[in-house]
């Protein structure tokens, strides 16, 4: 089960979208923050084009996995440069920064079968927004 999660990642490295989509069940649950995307294979999607659109040379590195029961725990870590722009809290892009981040991220994922029913992603917004420069210092 824990291959789950190379699969998943070795799918968003490749920019296989088809591949990505298809690690999840039709009716799956993603919450990101700063996301309100809903429910469901579309909100995945969105959730990927709009992260490939900001992050076009994105790369995710799995550091470490733990599985127990439908459960799988990862930790990785996100680089990328900031060339498209990222939708704000009111929906409003935020122009490319240019600036390159590198990004701590874990993911706690749902699973049932060879399918991840529901993803929680969590990584530091301020961490993120301070190295993408859009913090006030």
């Amino acid at each position: 089960m824990a291959d789950l999660v190379e699969l998943t990642t070795a799918a968003w490295n490749d920019r296989d979208r088809d591949a990505y989509r298809d690690c999840y069940t039709e009716d799956c649950e993603l919450v990101a923050p700063g996301t309100d995307l809903g429910g469901g294979r579309a909100a995945l999607l969105r959730f990927y084009d709009e992260t490939m659109a900001a992050f076009p040379d994105n790369a995710i590195t799995v550091e470490r996995v733990v599985a127990q029961g439908d459960l799988l725990v990862e930790e990785s870590r996100l680089e990328a440069t900031h060339t498209g722009p990222i939708p704000g809290p009111d929906g409003t892009p935020i122009p490319a920064t240019g600036r390159t981040l590198s990004l701590p991220l874990a993911g706690i994922h749902r699973v049932d079968g060879e399918r991840i029913t529901s993803s929680h992603f969590y990584w530091d917004v301020f961490d993120m927004l301070g190295q993408l420069g859009l913090l006030e210092q």
